[in-house]
């Protein structure tokens, strides 16, 4: 092995073709982490205790797998490499697996239940199958920590922008395609994005290349990995942060649903808010090379993060419910009259008069068109739908001047919504460079258990830091539908004290726990600047011996074979 082999530096291509591919995998994450929960318990129907029950056992199978897809990895051998050929022949099924998984058949609860567990199973089966190798990957392509930084930043700038698509689409997307069959509508969404996410895995094939390879002499086996890995204490610290980080953002995004729907009673607002946390995410995640160099200490700058995210999260519960609810959406299976007092707040006019407004469905909510209505007294009545498209209607209305102009508008934002889209940004710009400095520390940590043993597992690091990511996925999801069945929370319904209040902690104070408890772990990480320049220095020492020992042997076969 070449010491520019090690060392190399990356084009733009090949950085831009291995970061795409995270675009890929976040049309299936962002649905994972912020809508699958919603999905399952009010579009698919099965109750929130079963359905947290589900995430758990299956997240916990299918975690188990990520280190013997880890193995396996390892131990492949091919002409396109040991990780790349995975994502030429894993695209395919997982898109079949994704849409299978969006599919609501015609069954009663336990038959949908058994639908869940199922397909869920595949689908994050096949997800392994593809992530395991694709962040293995990194760190092969380069052992330069420069290099390694700029492409975990970019990365994951393509994971967080395509999670401010698929946060802020969906919603529209799935009425737009649904057309009042909520089902379907979900179903089509998630296939229009398997199809885009095949074209990402296979733009990482054809333009990144495999590097850093183990050493020829390595005899190593999956059970000599494992004990590696249990006697390499930075990744063990790795391991337990990324459980803890993964539960944090699990709890904030999968219960922005259920708390736009029920608290603040604005269930439009859910796409919005989820498209503006990814892009926070993305701007924070840029920002990471920055934070890097002004602060080299990864471990303490992650603190310093976390501890901005959790400070800002117990702000984040003391925004009251808005006092107003603004824009209403309304399920027409029978008739129901909307006061224009309700929506303004109490404000009411007697000199003027009320314009209604109706936002007619559209595929993106930021661009729905409105209708005036013909009524313009202090109330609206809204019959029975006729067709299923008319199943869910939104509505506003502006108080009027004697002239007829505009005085208030009940779709301005309170400044309740304000506040907390704002905490949503800043909390999220704090969250954004967790994932490529944590993933750089991955990268390091694989440094590390070669520099201590002289044995490289690269996908096996990366695979058991996916299996912590994983469980404190499940654990999140689960936790989530669990507390929300234990408070009495029922779909699609106005929710009881405790159940709202519940909705409210699960998306401020219990991502604050979390957020905390990460500090107090990563005191214990002790792979700092000067260390890691030690362990860098002394792995191109070797790989400099490395091959002046087989140069020396290829000259010393060539005298022989020349000599009379």
């Amino acid at each position: 092995m070449s010491a520019y082999q090690r060392n190399a530096s990356l084009g733009a291509g090949e950085k831009l073709g291995y970061a795409v591919g995270d675009a890929g995998f976040n049309f299936y994450w962002i649905i994972i982490g912020s809508y699958l929960s919603y999905f399952y318990t009010d579009i698919f129907g099965i109750p929130a205790a079963a359905a947290g029950t589900m995430f758990l056992v299956t997240k916990i199978v299918d975690a188990c797998t990520d280190p013997v897809m880890g193995a396996v990895a390892d131990r492949t051998r091919s002409r396109w490499g040991r990780f790349r050929p995975y994502l030429l022949f894993g695209a395919l099924p997982m898109a079949g697996a994704a849409v299978l998984t969006m599919t609501t058949p015609d069954l009663d609860e336990n038959g949908k239940v058994l639908w869940a567990y199922g397909t869920y199973t595949v689908m994050m089966l096949c997800y392994t199958i593809l992530s395991t190798p694709y962040s293995s990957l990194a760190g092969v392509l380069t052992a330069d920590a420069a290099e390694r930084n700029s492409v975990f930043g970019l990365r994951f700038f393509f994971a967080y922008s395509t999670g401010i698509l698929v946060g802020a689409l969906t919603p529209g997307l799935a009425d737009y395609f649904g057309d009042g069959n909520d089902a379907l509508g979900w179903q089509v969404t998630m296939a229009l994005y398997s199809a885009v996410a095949c074209g990402c895995f296979l733009t990482v094939f054809f333009t990144t290349r495999e590097r850093i390879q183990p050493a020829p002499e390595q005899q190593s086996r999956p059970l000599e990995d494992i004990r590696d890995l249990i006697g390499n204490g930075p990744w063990l610290v790795l391991f337990a942060i990324a459980m803890i980080i993964m539960m944090t953002i699990v709890f904030r995004g999968s219960s922005a649903t259920y708390y736009f729907k029920y608290f603040v009673e604005r269930p439009d607002l859910m796409g919005p808010y989820i498209g503006v946390q990814m892009a926070a995410y993305a701007v924070g995640c840029l920002l990471s090379p920055w934070l890097t160099r002004l602060l080299p200490d990864k471990a303490r700058l992650l603190m310093l993060l976390m501890g901005i995210v959790g400070a800002l999260s117990v702000a984040f519960a003391f925004i009251p419910k808005p006092a107003n609810t603004g824009v209403v959406t309304v399920s027409t299976q029978g008739e129901r009259t909307l006061r224009a007092a309700d929506l303004l707040g109490g404000t009411e006019t007697e000199a003027g008069g009320y314009r209604w407004v109706e936002h007619l469905p559209g595929a993106f909510w930021f661009n729905r068109e409105t209708k005036t209505l013909e009524t313009g007294g202090p109330s609206l009545s809204i019959g029975a739908a006729e067709e299923a498209s008319d199943g869910e209607r939104i509505f506003s209305v502006s108080l009027l001047d004697g002239q007829g102009a505009v005085i208030r508008d009940s779709a301005d934002w309170p400044a309740e919504i304000i506040a907390m889209f704002l905490l949503n940004i800043l909390i999220s710009l704090a969250l954004g460079p967790k994932s490529p400095i944590a993933w750089s520390m991955y990268a390091d940590a694989a440094d590390y258990n070669e520099w201590k043993t002289g044995r490289r597992a690269t996908a096996m690091t990366f695979s058991a830091a996916t299996f912590s990511q994983k469980l404190g996925g499940a654990l999140g999801s689960a936790g989530i539908l669990w507390v929300l069945a234990l408070f009495g929370y029922k779909a699609n319904a106005m929710q009881e004290d405790a159940s709202l209040t519940s909705i409210v902690w699960l998306q401020t104070l219990v991502p604050a726990f979390f957020a905390f408890a990460s500090i107090a772990v990563l005191r214990f990480y002790g792979l700092g600047g000067k260390k890691l320049a030690q362990i860098q220095r002394e792995l191109q020492q070797r790989d400099d011996r490395s091959a002046g020992a087989s140069e020396m042997a290829k000259d010393s076969g060539d005298a022989e074979g020349i000599a009379p």
